[in-house]
């Protein structure tokens, strides 16, 4: 919920204060659950606060880091910027739990918790960040924001599905996978090692894409990593042995991995033609979110259905099919289409 009005809210000259404010009270709603014992209504409270700026802060950063670097080499820039995100996924759970072992479970929230508060010295030593040349228009009320968004830069909605994409498509796997592992005999070690090699390729594969893109246009990527990851999907049911699910697996993570950056890639090159990208983090943000609650909610209703084989192909079939109407619906959505399908389009300021 907090995506689209932080998006709104966001301007390069108070960038540097919404950053602070949100780091503060992400340190006070984490650091928070050190005291609210066993209160349920505090707990729902504290974790509606920190959702918000989870989400409020992921969306000024997106901006912020765009806007800093102008939209310029936005393939290694967003690269590295997404791996981040993905590594603090990877370690968060093992500190957190290290640290809870190490000095009680209260205690970690506390420290763990003030680290927010405490990256704000790196944040005032930022820079003056310049307002871009084409600034969207919000308008007053609910009206003016409406419209605001109907006027963003296509190529920001595309973005939006692209990223509901891949976590339709990967939350749908991770939700029901191990269901279907056990349902065709795999053993749970199996199970697991085929999840961590998805999110490991998915990694490590943003650390290395700004050396993809300078042999390979991101839009190129950006289409054929769709049209992959929906194969790559679609077959899991037609091989339901491990060492096949093995290559799948990989396939879909490199894909899932290079899919994030380009995706991020395509907002920073709307900056870097001038335009304003606090709107447009908030509605590529939004993407990421919208798809990570409504990917198991299909699935399941899918699988009810159908059975679990067949909804790992109906969910690749029907997002991707959502990914290309969406991109056949704007002038600029099939110039990307067309371009990313050729395998050598001309390069662009965004690789």
């Amino acid at each position: 919920m907090s995506r689209v009005p932080s998006g709104a809210a966001y301007r390069p000259a108070r960038a540097k204060r919404q950053l602070l404010l949100w780091l503060v009270v992400f340190t006070a709603s984490t650091s928070g659950f050190a005291l609210v014992g066993g209160s349920l209504p505090l707990v729902v409270a504290i974790t509606v606060v920190h959702g918000y700026a989870f989400g409020a802060l992921g969306t000024i950063n997106l901006a912020v880091t765009i806007d800093l670097t102008g939209g310029r080499r936005a393939g290694a820039t967003m690269g590295w910027y997404t791996a981040a995100i993905s590594t603090g996924y990877a370690i968060g759970a093992f500190l957190g739990g290290a640290l809870a072992d190490a000095v009680s479970i209260v205690a970690a929230f506390a420290i763990l918790g003030a680290l927010p508060a405490l990256s704000g010295v790196l944040v005032l030593r930022l820079p003056t960040i310049d307002a871009p040349p084409h600034e969207v228009a919000r308008g007053a009320g609910l009206r003016g924001l409406l419209v605001a968004h109907a006027r963003v830069d296509p190529r920001v909605w595309l973005a939006f599905v692209v990223v509901l994409y891949i976590n339709i498509v990967s939350d749908a796997i991770d939700t029901f996978f191990p269901l279907y592992a056990l349902a065709i005999g795999l053993p749970l070690a199996a199970s697991g090692l085929l999840k961590g090699l998805k999110s490991g390729a998915a990694t490590f594969i943003r650390f290395i894409s700004g050396g993809v893109f300078r042999f390979v246009d991101h839009r190129t990527v950006n289409v054929w990593g769709v049209v992959l990851m929906s194969i790559s999907t679609f077959l899991i049911p037609l091989f339901p042995t491990f060492a096949p699910l093995l290559v799948l697996f990989g396939v879909n993570g490199i894909c899932r991995g290079l899919l994030r950056v380009t995706s991020a890639a395509t907002v920073a090159e709307v900056r870097a033609e001038g335009q304003d990208v606090g709107i447009a983090s908030g509605v590529y943000n939004a993407g990421l979110d919208v798809g990570a609650i409504i990917g198991p909610a299909i699935g399941g209703v899918v699988a009810d259905s159908v059975g679990l084989g067949p909804m790992f192909q109906l969910v690749a079939i029907g997002s991707f099919l959502l990914y290309v109407g969406v991109s056949l619906a704007s002038a600029r959505g099939r110039a990307a289409l067309s371009a990313g399908a050729r395998l050598t389009p001309p390069r662009t300021g965004a690789t």
